[in-house]
């Protein structure tokens, strides 16, 4: 990884963190050039087939806590896996839509939706 990889990625670990002093003021300027909180590709997984995914998994499971796959050796190619990412994205960006940020492909109406089905966001 190059010097502006490691800068990146850094500023997504202090984000992760909710490092106070960051969060008030490097967070809002990164915000507001549009900067990519979450990597693309990390989910692999486009807004459609998340959220078919996740009402898959509310129908069978009666909630939609999907939890971190167990195991020793995770395979971050399965549906079990890529659910549970897609999932904590949701939660980041939401935290972001709350405190007025931009909160990537989460749209107010997206919000909406997942709460009128029953998804819970954490605060």
């Amino acid at each position: 990884m190059g010097r502006l990889g490691q800068w990146v990625h850094r500023q997504r670990q202090l984000y992760s963190a909710k490092d106070p002093k960051y969060m008030k003021e490097r967070a809002l300027k990164l915000d507001q050039v549009g900067f990519e909180w979450t990597p693309r590709g990390n989910t692999k997984m486009t807004w459609d087939e998340g959220f078919e995914m996740l009402m898959a998994f509310g129908s069978i499971n009666g909630h939609y806590n999907v939890q971190a796959p167990a195991g020793e050796s995770v395979d971050v190619k399965s549906g079990e896996y890529r659910l549970y990412k897609w999932v904590e994205s949701l939660h980041m960006m939401y935290r972001s839509y709350k405190m007025g940020r931009q909160s990537g492909s989460l749209s107010e109406e997206r919000i909406m939706l997942l709460v009128q089905r029953g998804f819970e966001f954490r605060s």
